[in-house]
Order: structure tokens, then sequence, then C-alpha cells
């Protein structure tokens, strides 16, 4: 599908001037081919921002990268909060009173914007990982324990590429990976004994968000290089019993990556 090229290279962008004097920092990152520049108000945000995003930082802006920012508005009268505001490509996706609200917005926004802007790869909705070159990926839908499995994995010395996004080379068939912090629900850390102690997002964030996040190497496993797809596990919500493998045919591991698909 032919997408026109997407021109907002800098966070200045329709920001007054006056605003930009007052941003405490400008960090420049890159999701795969999704390049892009946070300035903000607030360096809270930014600190928080630089931990949960430090494995696509980059040290200069790339090309073709649009502006996220994070402006902050003085209260209204009669009121003794500001507004923080949060922007994404110069348009406004969300505003509230709560800071802690505004980052974990952040944070979705530009993980599920990847998919959407990196039109040069197949996106499935796929935990992924590797082992000599050979990758496993695990397409399901949300709630379905691919983060749980994939952590599971990689503590059993798998590589990792990614908890929620399958991004596939359509050229090579390879999958690269897109190493975000791994996303766990609190109700999962019992099924991974001992991994609530090795956890550090509350200690080097300074926002207290409802899901965990854990990097690999909190659990001595590094990221892979782009993979040869070996394997695809389709997981259930079938939670009784033992876990089993049921084989499948082609055409329906083709019509269920397809239905995986961003």
């Amino acid at each position: 599908v032919p997408v026109a090229p997407i021109d907002e290279s800098t966070s200045t962008n329709e920001v007054p001037e006056a605003v930009r004097r007052e941003w405490v920092a400008q960090d420049d990152y890159r999701m795969l081919s999704m390049a892009f520049t946070v300035a903000s108000m607030d360096a809270r945000f930014t600190e928080g921002l630089r931990w949960h995003l430090a494995p696509f930082r980059l040290p200069a802006p790339a090309r073709g990268g649009f502006p996220v920012d994070l402006i902050i508005e003085e209260p209204e009268e009669g009121r003794d909060r500001p507004t923080y505001l949060l922007r994404l490509a110069t348009e406004e996706r969300y505003r509230s009173s709560l800071l802690t609200a505004v980052f974990g917005r952040a944070v979705w926004e530009l993980h599920a914007a990847v998919p959407q802007r990196a039109r040069d790869f197949l996106s499935l909705h796929a935990g992924a990982v590797a082992r000599n070159g050979d990758a496993f990926l695990l397409p399901a839908k949300m709630e379905h324990g691919k983060s749980s499995l994939v952590l599971a994995l990689l503590r059993a010395g798998f590589s990792y590429l990614s908890d929620e996004l399958g991004a596939i080379d359509p050229v090579t068939g390879r999958a690269h990976p897109f190493p975000k912090r791994i996303k766990l629900a609190p109700t999962a850390l019992p099924f991974c004994p001992g991994l609530e102690g090795a956890l550090r997002d509350r200690d080097l964030v300074p926002f207290r968000l409802w899901e965990r996040y854990i990097g690999p190497e909190e659990v001595g496993a590094r990221v892979a290089e782009p993979s040869v797809i070996r394997w695809l596990v389709f997981p259930t919500a079938d939670w009784e019993g033992q876990a089993r493998l049921e084989p499948i045919a082609q055409s329906e591991a083709a019509r269920r990556m397809a239905a995986s698909s961003f």
C-alpha cells in the first residue's frame, strides 16, 4: 500500500518560541524505522522516558523524525494544578492534571505508533525470542500470556526480540528486534518465582505505573540479532491442564498470522 512520506522533522513545529525556551530536555529515539524527538518541560517525564526507551535512544536526531512534546499549561484561575499536555506529531493526544497518567499514556502511544509508522516491516502482535540465530514467534491476542511466556523463555536461555511486536522484514523473512521493556501485569508475577525482587522499574523511574516493566538484561538475557523465523506457536486462552502443542497446517498458520497482523 503506498504511504505518503511524513515531513515532521523537528519538535519545534507550531510550538511558540516562549514554550520552546522552557524545554528542560530534548532526546532523540528510533524504534525500528520510526524516529522521533521528545521535548519535555518536566524533568521527571524526561527521566522516566529515558529509562523506558533506553534501547532506542540516539546520539543525534534521525532524518524524518516527528516531534513528541510534553507541555505544561499553567493552572486556570481557581485551580491549583497545572495541566500536562502530550502531543505527537503536533497533534494533541492526551491531557490531564496528573503527570503519572500522561506519562503512562506517552509510553503506550509511542509503542502503539510503531506498527503504524514503521511500514517497511510486517508487524504481528506477537512475542518473539531467538536461539542460535533462529526466531520463535508467538502471535496472540491481548492477555494470552505473550509477555510472561517470553520472559520464561528468556530465563530458559533464549535471546530477546520483543514481548509484543513480531517485526518481520518481508524481503529477508527475518524477525528484527524491537527490544522494549517487557510489560507484566502484577497478577503475572506469581508465575515467575523470584522475579519481583529483580524488578527495578519503580526504583529507577519516578512514576509508579500499575504494570511492571523489566529489561532482558535483568534476567541475564541479551537482545538477539535479526533472526530467521523457524517456529510459529499460537498461544490460546485454554488454561486448563498441562501445556500441549497441537500441529496446524501452514494454511491455518497463515490465516492466524493475518489475524494477528497490525
